[in-house]
């Protein structure tokens, strides 16, 4: 047992703080990962409301994304006011935004609160990762990152065993949007106990939006681009229609689903830890790369897989692929920038993951009603190919002080 969790746990231990810190993002981790769920996991029955085509629900999800690309301004106010204050707003937008959902009476309703969700969900996301990047030390930010990810694929996870909800009523899915509420107590307990990053320092002179596109260190930005935007065409697919598939494509009830995505959600979940560990002590790229190649191999077998087993299985590699590069990408997109401009790059290149899943999506939508939805994911598999060449292209960042500036290209 030793063993096992020498491998799977911290490369050092905490400080009281950093603990501290990290037991008030797992809490807004699992609200987090229920609230931003429930759109991927009542896609099923939100169509059949509103009497919409697998395409449709396709172009919805795309344009739902566009929220998304707000955030990037919004990142503005976090290199600029601090870290804590832009991100508590943002994970009450989300909030808000999501409960709001459960009281959509047409899809362009649904669609707009989704796109203020997303909103606030990319925000939160990317805020997090800098606010823990920056409180704890260099050999643990993977792991630190990869606790957080986890209480959000636990939300993930409960909002998956809640999905029996959506299928016992008409009004079931919007339930589960409407059970967002939890979040607003949490909100409130976490304001007056959420510390400022230590590294943050009011700039003397504001950077603009789009200086870490054109600025220094600009080429270590797009080769990260290019592999966020890359693996996001194919995980967007990929992950957006994993249940339609399993209800509508293969016939399983909402709990049978829901069992198999559980189930191998859980053992794929040990990535988390896994990858933050080998990216602590290995280094960030090839803790990455790794990871890219187990969840290309579990995310297109799964729709190939028709039993049950076969689908638990490609499953959990693609959990354990997708949980593993999560928190080593992240901590790599928080040690290439400078802290001046390191939330709103950071926000950029989710921007970027945003066009890549809206890509993704919206030729999905043009392809699926002609090659179907199996070959579909497994053409923009290419998508994890080009990534993991980006990958390449990308500095070593192990051990990088974020209080220097890292300006070369």
């Amino acid at each position: 047992m030793r063993p096992l969790v020498r491998m799977l746990g911290p490369a050092v231990g905490y400080r009281r703080d950093d603990r501290r810190l990290l037991a008030f993002m797992y809490l807004a981790g699992l609200v987090q990962g229920f609230a931003q769920t429930q759109a991927v996991n009542t896609l099923p029955f939100v169509r059949l409301t509103f009497d919409l085509s697998e395409g449709d629900m396709s172009y919805l999800f795309a344009l739902a994304r566009i929220g998304s690309l707000v955030a990037v301004v919004y990142a503005v106010f976090g290199d600029r006011l601090g870290r804590r204050g832009p991100f508590l707003t943002a994970y009450l937008i989300l909030i808000s935004a999501t409960s709001a959902t459960a009281l959509s009476a047409f899809p362009s309703m649904y669609t707009a609160l989704q796109m203020i969700a997303r909103m606030g969900s990319a925000a939160a996301a990317m805020l997090v990762t800098v606010l823990i990047a920056e409180k704890v030390q260099w050999n643990n930010r993977a792991w630190a990152i990869s606790l957080y990810s986890t209480a959000v694929a636990l939300g993930s996870g409960a909002g998956l065993l809640a999905l029996p909800i959506a299928q016992a009523t008409e009004m079931g899915w919007r339930l589960l949007f409407g059970a967002s509420v939890i979040g607003l107590p949490v909100y409130w307990w976490m304001r007056g106990r959420v510390e400022e990053s230590r590294i943050f320092r009011f700039p003397a002179h504001n950077q603009g939006v789009f200086t870490p596109l054109a600025g220094p260190g600009a080429g270590r930005f797009w080769a990260a681009g290019v592999y966020s935007l890359s693996i996001s065409a194919f995980s967007a697919v990929a992950l957006t229609f994993a249940l339609e598939r399993l209800v509508n494509g293969l016939g399983f009830t909402s709990f049978g689903a829901a069992r198999i995505m559980l189930i191998g959600g859980t053992l794929g979940s040990v990535g988390f830890f896994l990858g933050g560990r080998i990216g602590d002590t290995l280094g960030r790229r090839p803790a990455i790369l790794m990871a890219l190649a187990i969840g290309l191999i579990g995310g297109i077998g799964f729709y190939w897989s028709t039993s049950q087993p076969m689908l638990i299985l490609t499953a959990a590699l693609s959990a354990l692929g997708s949980s593993a590069a999560a928190p080593v990408s992240a901590a790599q997109r928080t040690e290439l920038f400078p802290t001046e401009i390191r939330a709103t790059a950071t926000q950029w290149l989710h921007t970027v993951a945003v066009i890549g899943s809206i890509a993704g999506l919206t030729i999905a939508g043009t392809t699926i009603d002609t090659w179907g939805l199996t070959v579909t994911v497994t053409a923009m598999g290419v998508g994890v190919l080009v990534g993991g060449l980006a990958q390449l292209t990308i500095p070593e960042t192990l051990g990088h002080n974020l209080r220097q500036s890292t300006t070369r290209r």
